[in-house]
């Protein structure tokens, strides 16, 4: 018996030794996690601790070793007049639960709001400033029919966040202005630089007196598109847009005014070299301040913004417009991530979502579109329903601070299989699926605050790699396995589910 026991004893000292070997030490790691999922809100959730053991052959996304892609200045949301209309119309408690979510660390903390100058088409009719033919000088220039509702609901925004950076972009100039003679579609009539150029000034200025300071304004929204007499819009030619920008620069600093000035403010696919040329100019150069880009694009296709903005490293980029929209369902909150990630990691400092708000058909709105407002909200109860880009913006706005650097993993995988890398193009199929960063069951975004301090985004579907071609065997539960400073992290993702998970950690 008592060799019994004694063997017991040895058996018993044995397991505890091996056990320790491997559980999990406490990590050298302060680390939170924050999640939101089809089936339970946004909250704080408990996990486990980093640890000097790996969880699988796979290669974990080495946070540590991600390349520096540009910096993170905001998100932001446009206020049209659409937007500041529905706000307008609510009850005092449910319009501040509405923007208390949009623009402070509580819910999804914004700091940029695009203002239209004049009406867009998510307006609640087409109007501008100045309808005076010939009025050069602005004298009959007002900004009265925004007093109504858009000042007072960008007032409350500022009150709410006194940090918030608000631009501006005109649909149209003047109908007089113009081959149309009215607001709707046409081209900008040569000769009419320095009329544009004091409209635009003369909107800074009237903003200010209201309280409200533009920090930026760009020429023209969507530069070279004709709406085929749908909505308002105006084609620039590179010339006149460059024009235009020097004058307004220059008037700019003539009245005093910080206001920057930026270009194009649309798709990357359709400027036809046009940015590059105008950038090039030495002249256009050193009056703007940064290029403001739309995302309307296949997102493999988003690097062509990096390829210009090493060509001028000087220029800022911005991405300015893409929200929700009825008639596309794959803008699901893993879409969204990626979407967001095409255009951080290929040099833009913020990212902006189109109508701040809209009802459950999209409107109010002049024009023909399908979008739908970041919030949907109900006229006749006064309350909001988030859409999935809201869902992602709350993993993102109250954790990464401006300053920030993006970062990149070596190795992404976009919808469709399509396999992209920022050091090296040619990596193998093989490569991009063993590394622990994007694959098909989920998608990421890194950035790394001021103090070393690392806020990963994940989003998932919650299908994992069932079924995947060329695996020995299937991994029904999305995961993610992180690396940093020699330490590991394992982050199993929740099954059947849509899951957005924001995890923060630095070394102690």
């Amino acid at each position: 018996m008592k060799k019994l026991l004694c063997g017991i004893v040895v058996a018993l000292c044995a397991v505890a030794t091996l056990g320790e070997t491997y559980l999990p030490g406490e990590g050298k790691f302060d680390v939170s996690v924050w999640q939101t999922t089809g089936k339970r809100p946004f909250r704080e959730i408990k996990t486990t601790p980093f640890t000097p053991n790996a969880y699988t052959n796979r290669t974990p996304i080495a946070v540590d070793k991600a390349e520096v892609r540009g910096r993170y200045s905001w998100l932001g949301v446009a206020l049209t007049d659409a937007s500041a209309w529905i706000l307008s119309q609510l009850p005092h408690e449910k319009r501040h639960a509405l923007l208390e979510a949009a623009f402070t660390p509580k819910g999804v903390n914004m700091r940029g709001v695009r203002l239209n100058i004049g009406s867009s088409d998510y307006s609640t009719a087409i109007y501008c400033y100045d309808d005076t033919p010939g009025d050069v000088e602005m004298e009959h220039f007002s900004l009265a029919r925004d007093d109504n509702w858009l000042v007072p609901m960008a007032k409350e925004i500022l009150a709410m966040n006194p940090e918030v950076f608000f631009f501006a972009a005109p649909w149209s100039p003047p109908g007089w202005m113009k081959t149309t003679g009215n607001f709707i579609d046409g081209h900008f009539k040569d000769g009419m630089e320095r009329a544009m150029a004091n409209y635009l000034a003369a909107y800074v200025r009237e903003m200010g007196r209201r309280g409200i300071d533009i920090g930026a304004v760009t020429v023209q929204n969507e530069a070279a598109l004709s709406t085929r007499g749908t909505y308002p819009s105006c084609v620039f030619n590179e010339n006149q847009e460059s024009t235009v920008a020097k004058l307004l620069a220059k008037k700019l600093k003539a009245d005093g005014q910080a206001t920057k000035v930026w270009l194009w403010d649309w798709d990357p696919l359709l400027d036809n070299g046009r940015i590059v040329r105008q950038l090039a100019d030495p002249e256009v150069n050193a009056c703007v301040d940064a290029v403001a880009w739309h995302s309307y694009i296949p997102i493999e296709r988003a690097e062509r913004i990096w390829k210009i903005k090493r060509d001028f490293p000087n220029i800022r980029f911005y991405h300015t417009e893409q929200g929700p929209a009825a008639h596309d369902n794959s803008r699901t909150q893993k879409w969204w991530v990626r979407k967001l990630a095409s255009m951080f990691e290929n040099g833009c400092e913020s990212f902006t979502s189109w109508n701040l708000c809209l009802t459950d058909d999209g409107q109010p709105l002049t024009g023909p579109h399908l979008c739908l407002g970041l919030v949907t909200v109900d006229l006749e109860t006064g309350d909001f329903t988030p859409s999935a880009q809201f869902d992602v913006f709350r993993h993102i706005g109250p954790f990464v601070k401006p300053g920030a650097e993006v970062l990149r993993f070596p190795v992404r995988r976009f919808a469709g299989g399509t396999t992209k890398s920022s050091s090296s193009m040619d990596k193998s199929a093989k490569e991009a699926e063993d590394n622990g960063a994007d694959l098909d069951d989920c998608a990421t975004l890194l950035f790394r605050n001021p103090g070393d301090e690392y806020v990963l985004i994940i989003a998932s579907d919650g299908r994992g790699l069932q079924g995947r071609s060329g695996r020995e065997s299937y991994e029904p539960r999305a995961k993610i396995y992180v690396s940093c400073g020699g330490e590991m992290k394992h982050m199993p993702l929740p099954y059947g589910t849509w899951s957005l998970t924001t995890m923060v950690f630095k070394h102690r």
